[in-house]
């Protein structure tokens, strides 16, 4: 089987908390042509739009989609480069802070870093895995500060062990609460850290590399 086969009918441990990661999701849509930027000017009441969709829905999680085109990101001191960096390939299940996040199989440490010019990761962990003969990674990015302390490279992460914890604005780059999951095959020179939003023009071999998250999370409002 190809890998994306093996990952689909695999049955993970999720991610996040069972009522999270699967419960109703308000699916925000962050592209250019959104309604919401016509709804919205500022951050805050960015914030407020969405809590407000959130509670006319009764969402749970509050989801953004893996492959989606933004331009939130070039106010932000980690995108000020040349690259357009622009194409979101991971997946962001939005919760409060606090909230632990779980190993999905079994794994080791790879990598792992705080991250902390404005608009990046935060703290992140990267876990490498092997799964019927292909290994892969996964990384979390936007997690509380104490989810790095004691860890080593090489460690061993259980499946279903709880090995982190969301982390909020002031520690996770500058973002509302929320996980960044994503898939990496092939680390390359990459050790503690893996873009997650890319230029489109590279998008060929980042969408290869970085398949669909959800192959794993099985939310079932998400394409797979």
């Amino acid at each position: 089987m190809t890998f994306e086969s093996v990952l689909k009918h695999h049955q993970f441990h999720p991610v996040l908390d069972n009522k999270y990661q699967f419960g109703k999701g308000l699916i925000v849509d962050l592209s250019p042509s959104s309604d919401i930027w016509n709804k919205v000017n500022e951050q805050h009441d960015f914030s407020a739009e969405i809590k407000r969709q959130v509670a006319e829905i009764g969402a749970v999680v509050e989801i953004g989609s893996y492959v989606e085109q933004r331009m939130i990101y070039q106010d932000t001191d980690n995108f000020s480069g040349s690259e357009s960096r622009t194409l979101h390939i991971g997946i962001d299940l939005g919760i409060s802070a606090g909230n632990c996040v779980f190993a999905p199989l079994e794994g080791e440490v790879f990598g792992f870093a705080n991250h902390q010019r404005q608009g990046d990761y935060g703290p992140t962990i990267i876990l490498r895995h092997e799964l019927e003969g292909y290994v892969f990674h996964t990384l979390y990015g936007h997690l509380a500060a104490s989810s790095l302390n004691n860890l080593q490279r090489g460690q061993i992460i259980k499946s279903g062990e709880s090995f982190a914890t969301i982390g909020d604005s002031h520690e996770n780059g500058g973002w509302a609460s929320h996980l960044h999951f994503q898939i990496i095959r092939d680390m390359a020179e990459y050790q503690n850290d893996y873009p997650g939003v890319v230029d489109p023009i590279h998008a060929s071999f980042y969408l290869k590399n970085c398949p669909n998250p959800n192959l794993i999370l099985k939310r079932e409002d998400l394409a797979i």
